[in-house]
């Protein structure tokens, strides 16, 4: 019995040294090796992939728009676990999915091959087109000093468009954008709201950004705020304020939030903080007239 138990041990230790011992691959540091592939927004096939060979996104655009790829490419890191909808407005009252598919039974994780089986909602917004340019600079930046930099950042930007066989939804018009960047691992998201209803319109609430994050840590109990959030990834916005001069205590947008349609994780209140959404909680009736727009906050992940 003594001698099967060493045995064991020892081809424990050797499999465990030889792991250790093991080749990794990796990419060069991008912040010490600037990265010269540039960012693209192209369509293959039923996808369109932004990528910029730090970071991608892919995105099946048929029966309707939805993400079901944000690849880490330096470390092969895959950060989502389900498919969500690609925005979510509430106008007059009534919430509306953007984008987004139905039937993925398992959030633990995602496979490919699954997404052909999916559907679009009936009354969701739904997809009918999009464009892709260069990124449009947002502020006019002149830098004068010795060390500012006076290069606007360059990449790509595509926008889908969206629309709604519901007859609330009648004349109006969501369009969801990215912009992907040259030589960072930085995509930006923002929604927008067109009124062409013929009458003035109220959003409640644009919620420009939903993750199904796969989570950073599985407890089988724990409240939500005293567990890790996923920390392959990082969020900033153009909405952050109160002079805290720390960006989690300004931040005003960022919501983690449990997944209740993550029936099979180990939480047994379902209280992992795996689902990401972004979106001014304070803001919940904005008078929109016809013919005018409104603009979400923009939110930054890398």
């Amino acid at each position: 019995m003594n001698k099967k138990r060493t045995l064991l041990w020892g081809m424990l230790l050797s499999a465990a040294v030889a792991g250790a011992q093991a080749p990794r691959s990796h990419q060069p540091d991008w912040l010490i090796t600037p990265v010269t592939a540039k960012a693209k927004a192209e369509q293959r096939g039923k996808d369109i992939v932004l990528e910029n060979g730090l970071v991608q996104r892919t995105f099946r655009i048929s029966p309707n728009v939805a993400c079901y790829g944000y690849l880490n490419l330096v470390n092969g890191q895959q950060l989502l676990r389900a498919i969500k909808p690609e925005a979510r407005v509430t106008i007059n009252g009534k919430t509306f999915n953007v984008g987004g598919l139905n039937g993925q039974k398992e959030n633990a994780y995602l496979l490919p091959e699954w997404v052909d089986g999916f559907t679009a909602g009936a009354q969701d917004f739904r997809y009918i087109r999009h464009t892709v340019s260069d990124i449009r600079p947002r502020v006019n930046w002149k830098g004068h000093y010795w060390g500012a930099n006076g290069k606007q950042p360059t990449g790509r930007q595509i926008e889908f468009y969206y629309e709604s066989n519901a007859p609330e939804a009648k004349g109006l018009i969501v369009k969801v954008a990215y912009a992907i960047y040259d030589g960072l691992p930085l995509i930006a998201k923002w929604a927008v709201v067109e009124n062409h209803s013929g009458a003035a319109v109220t959003v409640n609430s644009i919620v420009h950004e939903i993750l199904g994050m796969v989570e950073e840590e599985s407890t089988v109990i724990g409240k939500p705020e005293k567990l890790k959030k996923p920390q392959g990834i990082y969020f900033e916005t153009n909405y952050a304020f109160n002079n805290a001069m720390n960006y989690p205590v300004s931040d005003q947008t960022s919501h983690w939030k449990q997944d209740s349609s993550y029936t099979s994780q180990v939480n047994y209140d379902y209280g992992t903080p795996c689902l990401f959404e972004a979106y001014t909680d304070k803001v919940t009736a904005v008078n929109l007239p016809n013919g005018e727009t409104m603009t979400s906050p923009a939110t930054w992940s890398c």
